[in-house]
């Protein structure tokens, strides 16, 4: 597990942003919004995790070490593909000073806020794993439909993403489309909050739950690939995976401190429906730590006339100055 881990902080940030900068220059040349290319790439990751645990449910049937070989086989598929389709040299890219980017970074406010607001949709969305359980249980007795809302959510982004990219997400815009993501996200925790004094059980009992899974499913088709979409308009020059990385971090630094939070006042003797209303009110608020007018972080060798892009080129990574949303 520390392995594959490990391999995942180093992987998803390449991916990422190597899928962003594709996108921004796909737009450019007209070829429609960069939020398609990501939202696509959202798709496909909903697509795996929901065929994934199927797969790896009938391999167990057989034995533990095929599931795990079968695993490894997936994984060296995936590098052999990243070898042979991914170009040794990209056209566009520039050599920028390893010195200096870290600290612009945490002088940019409005990425930052940007980090904050995301990570209360990562809050937001790791309650299918916290919160979710206790109101299905208190429901049904038991946390067997889990699987199914699971499911649900799923198939809602494979099915869904790109038709609500195309029909919403273009012409909102990457702000717009991050308030109206927020909004429906608060709007599903208020849904359970709503319904918890009524008392319902059974499968009336669940309605409530599908409903924050559908409205919070919603909320991230449109959060996510808006979130991804804007990195490139505040990253610094030739940081965009800098950037990604960091979108990650401080995210889930939000994330670890938030459901501590959360943890501790499930476990308190409140109403049912207070935990649900304090939730609705964090994706809410968020809204208000979105950036107005983003600006494109000043690149390190600019502000320093001295420093060259020739000088230590210790880093290769991406040149995307992109004002138009």
């Amino acid at each position: 597990m520390l392995l594959i881990g490990f391999a995942a902080a180093l992987f998803s940030p390449a991916v990422e942003s190597e899928v962003a900068r594709q996108a921004v220059i796909r737009e450019e040349e007209g070829h429609g919004s960069r939020t398609r290319v990501l939202a696509l790439l959202s798709a496909a990751g909903q697509a795996g995790a929901f065929i994934g645990p199927l797969l790896g449910a009938l391999l167990l049937a057989v034995d533990f070490r095929t599931t795990c070989l079968a695993g490894a086989a997936v994984f060296v598929l995936i590098l052999a593909g990243h070898v042979w389709l991914m170009p040794q040299h990209i056209p566009g890219r520039v050599r920028t000073r390893q010195q200096g980017g870290t600290r612009a970074l945490l002088r940019n406010r409005s990425f930052l806020a940007l980090c904050c607001a995301y990570g209360t949709y990562l809050l937001a969305y790791n309650q299918l794993y916290l919160a979710l359980p206790d109101e299905v249980r208190r429901a049904t007795g038991s946390q067997a439909a889990l699987s199914w809302l699971f499911a649900l959510s799923s198939l809602l982004v494979v099915c869904a993403q790109l038709p609500l990219t195309r029909s919403a997400g273009d012409r909102l815009g990457l702000r717009r489309s991050m308030i109206a993501g927020l909004l429906l996200i608060a709007a599903g925790f208020g849904v359970v909050a709503a319904a918890l004094p009524a008392g319902w059980t059974g499968v009336a009992g669940l309605l409530p739950a599908a409903g924050y899974v559908v409205l919070l499913t919603l909320g991230q088709m449109l959060v996510v690939p808006a979130a991804r979409a804007w990195v490139p308009d505040l990253a610094e020059d030739g940081r965009i995976g800098l950037y990604t990385g960091a979108l990650s971090s401080v995210s889930g630094l939000v994330v670890l401190i938030g459901s501590s939070v959360t943890g501790s006042l499930l476990d308190l003797d409140l109403p049912a429906a207070v935990p649900w209303l304090i939730l609705a009110a964090v994706p809410a608020l968020a809204v208000a730590l979105l950036p107005h007018h983003p600006k494109k972080a000043e690149s390190a060798s600019s502000a320093d006339p001295a420093a060259s892009a020739t000088d230590h080129p210790t880093d290769v990574s991406v040149k995307a100055d992109t004002s138009s949303r």
